[in-house]
């Protein structure tokens, strides 16, 4: 083969190798403060584990980016982004939802010594309440309802300050997902020698399943298909089941 043509097809073939390689990659739009499903200097987590295998059963890669939660929604607007992470359908957001794949256990936080009697969400009129970014659009209407109203309600996109505030009585209630919060502890304790105390959990909210939002159908599908070999294997169990021993043992 002359050379010039040798060098031709080189040149081709990693052109090729290198769409091949950009094709192989979906840059994926996670929350912050999100400790153990996102654990940005990590670049690892409950959620981004399962999204990267499930991609990777595909034969994908997983680019990871991390932005504020309340700019989550908002990410598909960068042409950069081809997904975004921890989203539900009936947020208003147009794209391709693909299954679900984790589910939060959100509920209403408060110290056990104070023995509060919170029965229904009405009842959080009566304190004050500290949710995490857009949990006032998250947890169902009667809930978005009551902190349209409440003058005692605040969101912080740092969780570990709901912890510090609520433990010093500063808020009454912070409404937090059960892991989250019980990884706060664990920071609060490891980075300000600050002790948990015991609390009581509220059953108020539904469980929300969240899905990945993406801008391509095909993409959403061939996710759906990693996604459903890494339930049936067990190993989207086996993730999520790492990360709570590793809450328990550290408790």
């Amino acid at each position: 083969m002359p050379l010039r043509h040798a060098l031709a097809l080189a040149a081709l073939l990693a052109v090729h190798a290198g769409a091949m390689a950009q094709a192989r990659t979906v840059t994926v739009a996670f929350g912050e403060s999100l400790e153990p499903y996102v654990m940005p200097q990590q670049a690892r987590g409950i959620e981004v584990d399962i999204i990267r295998e499930a991609l990777q059963n595909q034969d994908l890669r997983l680019k990871p980016v991390f932005l504020a939660q309340k700019r989550l929604p908002y990410a598909l607007g960068n042409k950069g982004v081809d997904a975004v992470a921890t989203m539900l359908p009936n947020y208003g957001i147009n794209g391709a939802y693909s299954e679900p794949y984790i589910q939060y256990l959100d509920k209403a936080i408060t110290l056990q010594e104070r023995n509060l009697n919170i029965a229904g969400i009405s009842d959080l009129a009566r304190f004050r309440v500290l949710g995490f970014p857009l949990a006032s659009r998250y947890l169902g209407e009667p809930f978005h309802q009551l902190t349209r109203v409440h003058p005692a309600y605040s969101e912080t996109g740092n969780q570990l300050d709901q912890n510090r505030l609520l433990y010093r009585g500063s808020v009454d209630v912070v409404v937090a997902d059960v892991r989250i919060f019980n990884y706060m502890n664990r920071r609060m304790l490891q980075e300000f020698n600050e002790t948990p105390r015991p609390v009581q959990y509220h059953d108020l909210f539904p469980h929300l399943s969240y899905h990945v939002l993406f801008r391509s159908e095909q993409l959403r599908n061939t996710f759906n298909a990693g996604l459903r070999q890494l339930q049936h294997s067990g190993r989207q169990q086996q993730i999520i089941d790492q990360y709570d021993a590793g809450l328990t043992a550290s408790d």
